[in-house]
């Protein structure tokens, strides 16, 4: 194997840009030159129209901030599977014939993860770096750390907004179906409630929970200021099991 391109798909998130240049620092050490494959599985696609890649050399992956959200390599919705070509993959590989590419690293989702098992199908060989601030792939996943740490950071930020108004506020947050980053999340910024979809919210025990907490900062306080923040999951259910969601959206 001399070449390997990198792609990533689907959403962007914290962890990207150190996928890739741990990518290409480890390609490196092994005599392997690495190559990003631009906007997710739609240059993938669209590789054979291409006139060059971009090497991942030593001076562009200096230029890559592992720190930065997002991604270097971009990203595209798309899904292989879902073009109306029935040369798809044929093209695809000829795209990576072209530029001499042997094995493809793709980091993204579960969508992003069902077209690596259709391109191994099809004689392509791929590895998935799964991706996801919803942790709901593997126990750890790209993307993930750097949402708990946003959902502490900015829970805990705004728990001053809360006292000057008086507020009870609610912060909804990424996680789909199940809780990992609202509880970690949460606990990492002192949430006064955590609310998970794995566990059906009594509203009357949350309400008399709130109403204590609220009213014993205020008599606490000099100034009677009060406030009480609640992390919320997007995937939460009522205690009859019905999931919650905005109609309006």
């Amino acid at each position: 194997m001399k070449r390997i391109g990198v792609i990533t798909s689907g959403g962007d998130c914290g962890g990207l840009n150190a996928v890739i240049k741990g990518v290409a620092r480890e390609a490196f050490s092994l005599g392997i030159e690495s190559v990003v494959i631009p906007n997710g599985y739609a240059g993938l696609y669209n590789l054979v129209d291409l006139e060059q890649v971009v090497v991942l050399n030593a001076d562009r992956v200096s230029r890559i901030e592992a720190s930065l959200a997002g991604s270097e390599a971009g990203h595209s919705r798309v899904k292989i599977s879902k073009i109306k070509d029935e040369r798809k993959y044929e093209r695809i590989k000829e795209g990576l014939k072209k530029f001499g590419i042997d094995a493809l690293i793709i980091s993204g989702g579960d969508d992003t993860g069902s077209v690596v098992v259709d391109l191994n199908s099809q004689g392509i060989p791929c590895i998935h770096v799964p991706k996801t601030m919803d942790l709901d792939l593997q126990p750890y996943s790209v993307g993930g750390d750097s949402a708990i740490n946003r959902i502490s950071i900015f829970t805990r930020d705004i728990k001053t907004t809360g006292m000057s108004h008086n507020r009870v506020i609610v912060m909804e947050v990424f996680g789909r179906y199940v809780g990992h980053t609202a509880l970690r999340g949460g606990i990492g910024a002192e949430a006064d409630c955590i609310l998970l979809p794995e566990i059906p919210v009594d509203f009357d025990v949350v309400y008399e929970h709130m109403k204590s907490v609220f009213f014993a900062r205020v008599l606490r306080s000099d100034v009677k200021a009060g406030t009480y923040i609640i992390v919320a999951a997007e995937g939460i259910k009522t205690a009859g099991g019905e999931l919650l969601y905005d109609e309006s959206a």
